[in-house]
């Protein structure tokens, strides 16, 4: 999910190391993995049959893919906002922006990656529900198609105001300083759990827990310590699909509040 151009190499290095630990502890042989299919888009492979490793946004793990995948945990970042296996969302506004509170943002236009993103929408729209009054909030909200594109939004001042995943925004301020100082975080989110990295449901409850293993053992390898560093990883939890809980709840207090729909 944060395989962006710029830490490309370390994050096909630590592919790597996944699926050669990974083959060996179910004994699949190097000849039996197949090249990502052409054309395959990355919402269409979590449900992807023969998908032996990959990661997911919590929001759709909880809807679109509940009951269909097999949860293995998710990563630890070092990116603020991060802390074991929750993140947050960095609420970000324009470096000179007049905007010093949430409140301020009333009748502002604002933008959004997709709809099914926890930290992009889920995460933005139970911030601003409490404010909202049970009415639109926003001046204006539209979709941009992911969280940098949402950055550089607000930079080029097309939106006022954005929820950017913690570890993407760990990313701009990393690998894209320049377009990082054009905007700042205004306010953080509510913790959720981070990131779910998921399996095929084509491998049983054995299998997925020797899986978790593998993935927790080769997050803490030193041999795999430099791209770990790039990509800002430091360890990895096994989670329950319980433990995400707090993502339809986030959902259903927004919702509470009057406040169902970004707007």
């Amino acid at each position: 999910m944060y395989d962006w151009p710029e830490v490309r190499e370390a994050t096909c290095a630590l592919e790597e190391a996944l699926q050669a630990a990974i083959g060996d502890a179910l004994n699949i042989a190097p000849e039996h993995f197949t090249p990502w299919p052409a054309g395959l888009d990355v919402h269409e492979s979590w449900s992807e049959p023969g998908v032996l490793l990959t990661q997911t946004c919590g929001y759709p793990l909880t809807h679109a893919l509940h009951g269909k995948v097999r949860l293995l945990g998710t990563p630890h970042y070092a990116a603020p906002g991060c802390r074991e296996h929750y993140y947050c969302s960095q609420i970000i506004v324009g470096k000179n922006s007049s905007h010093e509170t949430l409140e301020d943002l009333r009748g502002a236009p604002a933008v959004y990656n997709t709809p099914d993103s926890q930290s992009g929408m889920n995460a933005f729209r139970r911030s601003i529900a409490p404010l909202s009054d049970g009415r639109p909030f926003f001046s204006s909200v539209f979709e941009s198609g992911g969280h940098l594109k949402s950055v550089k939004a607000v930079a080029a001042g097309d939106a006022d105001v954005a929820s950017i995943d913690a570890v993407c925004w760990w990313l701009v301020c990393q690998e894209l300083p320049e377009l990082a100082n054009m905007v700042r975080p205004l306010a953080q989110t509510l913790p959720a759990p981070g990131l779910p990295m998921i399996t095929s449901k084509r491998f049983s409850v054995t299998q997925t827990e020797q899986i978790a293993d593998v993935v927790a053992d080769v997050f803490l390898d030193p041999k795999t310590q430099k791209s770990r560093e790039r990509l800002g990883i430091r360890g990895f939890s096994k989670l329950d699909f319980e433990d995400y809980a707090s993502i339809p709840a986030m959902e259903q207090e927004a919702s509470l509040l009057g406040y169902p729909v970004l707007a």
